[in-house]
């Protein structure tokens, strides 16, 4: 997940709000089904169908629906240091810079979930302080006076970041350094979706036939993953002990490349403000994902990788939620950058703006809950409510609304992160 992400300009200096709101919406409602995922008596539309169910949820729309907005936003931000003269290598060094941070923090997320209620410090303070050092470390404001942007104050914060991997305890683990590898988290698995679209983006960047192309053959990598022809390769299937490269590095950088395609269609038509054409050509190219994303489901019989399945991040699944992508975003465009009323989506425009911000707010805060229950002889407030369906489902509702305001509101102070 882009900390900060360069959104799309309109003329070349107002921006296409619209990019920014479907971000926000993304991650309003990611923060809402997580939250909810805690709470008692959830329905089942409400939450992640099951791996081999063949299906999806609108919770399920989610994580590609964010994979697909950050290939929009590819082709105004790195293209746009491309056509300003940035040299390959300068662009290169911001895009891994981004991916080794995303990385990073997924790494540590990953494992504070594992993390044992008898280690050296309390659990939620341990949480708290590895949120608070990043915050830190990737704050990006650079007047003088401000206390977090001193040099010495991000310096602390990487040695308190270091610290922390050493005095992790993790459920079962035994040894000194017990921080594990695992899967890489929503965060490490946006980051290599990231780099792999960037490595097709950048040759073929003038050419939307060859990144549709690029695209077919991520899918057709995943299949042969599934399929195990890299059997004989544990070396390749798994280079990192829950590093599955089926997904990892194919069906998910595809998403990605699908919405580089679309991001550099709106640049084509930007500057002449032809949304007509912008309107005409993203319905097309929904249409043709959707149909492609049936027409493969109709092979649901022979293997599992045919089916919608969100964990299995099947080629139909990936290719029917990017479609819902494309003509939730229409609609946006329409009603935003067409029409022009955007006053009502100010309360999330911050969290598109600053999304990874709005996304590590949200967990900062429960561990703050959980914290504060040392004070009340174990009692979690914040836990209790979501013991009652309703309560927790408003709990929800107004953390993820809180969550996506408070990025704006704290960079009016001063505090933006960004990778």
């Amino acid at each position: 997940m882009s900390s900060q992400t360069e959104a799309p300009h309109k003329g070349g200096s107002g921006r296409i709000v619209s990019i920014d709101i479907i971000r926000g919406l993304t991650i309003l409602v990611m923060i809402f089904v997580n939250d909810l995922a805690g709470v008692a008596n959830v329905p089942a539309w409400m939450k992640h169908a099951t791996t081999f169910h063949d299906g999806m949820t609108f919770v399920d729309w989610v994580f590609p629906a964010f994979l697909f907005i950050v290939g929009m936003s590819i082709p105004f931000s790195v293209g746009r240091r491309i056509e300003k003269g940035d040299s390959l290598t300068a662009v290169w060094k911001h895009i891994l810079v981004r991916v080794v941070g995303l990385l990073i923090l997924g790494f540590y997320m990953v494992n504070a979930d594992a993390i044992s209620n008898h280690g050296i410090i309390n659990p939620a303070l341990w949480i708290i302080l590895m949120y608070l050092f990043v915050i830190i470390i990737w704050n990006r404001n650079s007047q003088p006076n401000y206390l977090l942007s001193k040099k010495w104050i991000k310096y602390a914060a990487g040695l308190g970041l270091v610290a922390l991997f050493f005095v992790f305890r993790g459920e079962g683990e035994t040894g000194f350094i017990q921080m594990q590898p695992g899967w890489w988290g929503i965060l490490g698995l946006i980051g290599w979706a990231y780099l792999v679209a960037c490595l097709f983006y950048i040759p073929f960047r003038k050419n939307q036939l060859a990144l549709l192309g690029g695209a077919a053959l991520l899918f057709l990598f995943d299949m042969a993953v599934n399929a195990g022809m890299l059997k004989g390769y544990p070396f390749l299937q798994y280079v990192w002990p829950g590093f599955y490269i089926g997904y990892t590095l194919g069906s998910h950088p595809a998403i990605v490349v699908l919405g580089v395609v679309l991001g550099i269609e709106i640049r084509k038509h930007l500057d002449r403000s032809d949304h007509a054409s912008i309107m005409k050509w993203s319905f097309g190219f929904g249409a043709f994902l959707f149909i492609a994303g049936v027409l493969l489901h109709q092979l649901n019989h022979i293997d599992t990788i045919f089916i919608i399945s969100k964990n299995l991040a099947t080629p139909p699944w990936c290719l029917v939620s990017s479609a819902f992508t494309v003509w939730i975003w229409m609609a946006i465009y329409w009603i935003v950058d067409m029409k022009g009323y955007s006053s009502w989506s100010r309360i999330i425009e911050p969290a598109g703006t600053n999304p990874l911000f709005a996304y590590i707010l949200a967990p900062l805060a429960v561990e703050l809950f959980a914290l504060s229950a040392v004070l009340f002889n174990g009692f979690d407030v914040y836990s209790w409510l979501g013991n009652v369906f309703w309560i927790g489902f408003l709990r929800a509702f107004l953390i993820a609304f809180l969550m996506t305001w408070l990025p704006g509101y704290l960079g009016k102070k001063g505090l933006q992160l960004k990778l």
